[in-house]
């Protein structure tokens, strides 16, 4: 893993896509590691990981070992860290983000198996932080949560997890643009289609059609998907979630995603 100092700009390059927050959304160059993982047999979105996300394959598994800190900048980084930014367009949660060691297996078959999303990580995004479900600890409301989002759409827990509810703009913004895997293995995309279009999705926020790292042959998949809070205090107000809070499948057993 690179050095803290480096994780704001090891490997991107921002484009002109940039959120009403200021965040922008940034292209990863992963060619110093395709080699590597073209080897172990890697193909398809697995390619798009950053390098900062070490990746290897197994009889019916990858790994991903990962640290969990963005490749932007972010005001939940401690003050004295470089990568450090002072952002007031939200509430400022307690908590710093910190450096974890990550290493979670992601299926490379499925049971099809609709399964309940638990507390704590349930996919890993493309720059290697992780994802959590549409929902926040119980007693607390996620759409209230939001409003300590930082700039790119993520926060800390007490424990310094650094982590995205809902599309994370420095990968995706109103776009296809590939974002990460969930724990049962299937691939998450952001709000549209490659064709442009936003399409219909079942209970579990996917549906199987072509994507980008799989043009011809349907596939399912994820979508980052727009939700409604239906809570007292804040019914109607609404949220891009990258989940809906169930798994399509079977997900992997990870010890260290809580």
């Amino acid at each position: 893993m690179p050095a803290v100092s480096r994780v704001s700009t090891q490997y991107t390059t921002p484009t002109n896509v940039v959120s009403s927050s200021g965040c922008a959304v940034l292209d990863r160059d992963a060619s110093a590691c395709a080699a590597d993982r073209t080897n172990q047999g890697l193909s398809g979105f697995w390619l798009d990981f950053s390098c900062r996300v070490t990746l290897t394959s197994s009889t019916g598994k990858v790994n991903a070992k990962a640290d969990g800190q963005p490749d932007y900048l972010s005001n939940y980084f401690p003050a004295d860290n470089v990568c450090h930014e002072v952002y007031t367009g939200a509430k400022q949660n307690p908590n710093d983000l910190l450096p974890k060691t990550y290493d979670i297996a992601f299926p490379t078959t499925s049971d099809n198996s609709p399964t309940v999303m638990q507390l704590g990580i349930v996919g890993l995004a493309v720059n290697g932080v992780p994802i959590f479900g549409n929902f926040a600890a119980p007693g607390d409301d996620i759409y209230v949560e939001a409003d300590t989002f930082d700039r790119c759409a993520a926060h800390p827990t007490g424990g310094g997890m650094y982590h995205y509810h809902s599309e994370p703009l420095a990968i995706s913004q109103d776009d296809d643009r590939f974002i990460g895997v969930l724990r049962d293995g299937y691939p998450v995309y952001g709000r549209k289609d490659m064709d442009g279009s936003y399409p219909t999705l079942d209970a579990q926020g996917g549906h199987t059609g072509t994507t980008k790292h799989s043009p011809t042959t349907p596939v399912y998949h994820y979508h980052v998907n727009m939700q409604t809070s239906s809570a007292q205090g804040t019914a109607g107000q609404t949220q891009w979630f990258v989940t809906t809070g169930t798994y399509h499948g079977g997900p992997s057993a990870c010890p260290d995603c809580n």
